[in-house]
């Protein structure tokens, strides 16, 4: 969280949010507390039903929270709708006018808000340059594709240059490739106007490629903020480990605490290691994260982390590698196919492997 007001954007203040429809009330948020810094882009990132759109739905005023309250550069928000407050939405449904062209959606909402025709052409003019859309001023709606259609829908809503901008999964409709390029553009489109983007997504990969920081929410909670490299290398919960990305997650006892980092013993197995930042009591159970393609790999041998070979998965740009420990568990390592030709190893061999200190994460829960 941080603690420079002068450099706060939206400030969440233990916020909850319950809704009851007469049979039963759900918590959709409870107790959230949030800085979103200026010139931000951040991202809330959780599955379907973790609070992620209620909250952005608070902040734009679409729905008032149960208790807590929510700031915009230090003002409450709670007393102004929507339509008055120095926000902007971008949905799912970009809710484009089919009959008007490019350049009429994006100068309607300024209309609505009275600015004089002279600043309307100027901005309209700024907005088509800044998505790279002035060849296709007069087009229709109809006649462009769904990428040009996500591109007039944030054209539009940063027309009227609102201080926060909110996006509630808006590539979602959009095929693989052209999601890709959108993540680049959406953050073109943040650092260009500097404007504080939320946004909000379940893609994983979408999170990471574009954000300055990540929220990750669970069932109402906010389990981890921070940069997208602390939330993959270093997960604080067993949720975000599974979520972002591939993990392993192991069970392990701890064993002595030394300068190299803790001892840690998977089955009869010693050998991995921790940073250690405080002291853990010898014997004590610790669930570990680690991620596959840091799993170091040095073929058959018996040395003291070795794992038997079950299955070999090439994926091109890399080959995973799937192993059953002796004490049972599994583990997955995934290796960068940088010569033509890989190791020649089959279902049965007897792998050793290693991970480095810093890659090995020990959960909170």
């Amino acid at each position: 969280m941080r603690n420079n007001t002068d450099s706060i954007a939206v400030s969440v203040r233990e916020v909850s949010k319950i809704f009851d429809d007469g049979s039963g009330a759900f918590v959709a948020l409870d107790n959230v507390s949030l800085d979103i810094g200026s010139n931000e882009f951040f991202t809330l990132l959780g599955p379907s039903g973790c609070g992620k759109t209620t909250l952005l739905r608070l902040i734009a005023g679409f729905e008032q929270p149960s208790q807590g309250q929510i700031l915009l550069h230090g003002e409450n928000l709670e007393q102004l709708p929507p339509f008055k407050r120095p926000v902007n939405t971008v949905f799912q449904n970009y809710a484009l006018f089919p009959h008007m062209t490019i350049a009429q959606n994006i100068a309607f909402g300024l209309e609505m808000l009275g600015r004089p025709r002279q600043e309307i052409n100027s901005t309209v003019d700024e907005m088509l340059d800044l998505v790279q859309m002035k060849s296709l001023a007069d087009r229709r709606i109809t006649q462009i594709s769904g990428g040009q259609q996500q591109r007039v829908a944030l054209a539009r809503a940063l027309a009227p240059k609102p201080k926060v901008l909110l996006l509630d999964e808006p590539l979602s409709a959009l095929d693989l490739q052209l999601r890709k390029d959108m993540q680049i553009e959406l953050k073109r489109l943040q650092l260009e106007t500097g404007i504080t983007f939320i946004f909000v997504t379940h893609d994983q990969e979408e999170a990471l490629t574009m954000s300055d920081r990540i929220a990750v929410m669970q069932g109402g909670h906010i389990l981890q903020v921070g940069p997208p490299r602390d939330i993959y290398e270093h997960p604080q919960h067993r949720f975000v480990a599974g979520f972002i990305g591939e993990i392993n997650l192991l069970q392990a006892t701890a064993g002595k605490t030394n300068p190299e980092g803790l001892d840690l013993q998977l089955g009869e197995m010693s050998g991995l290691k921790t940073e250690a930042k405080s002291q853990v009591t010898p014997g004590t159970k610790l669930a570990l994260a680690i991620r596959p393609e840091r799993i170091l790999l040095a073929g058959p041998d018996k040395e003291q982390l070795s794992g038997k070979l079950i299955n070999v998965v090439y994926h091109g740009t890399d080959t995973l590698y799937h192993f059953t420990l002796p004490d049972g568990q599994s583990l997955r390592a995934r290796r960068q196919n940088t010569d033509k030709t890989g190791p020649e190893w089959k279902s049965g061999d007897i792998i050793s492997w290693s991970a480095k200190p810093d890659s090995v994460a020990v959960l909170e829960d």
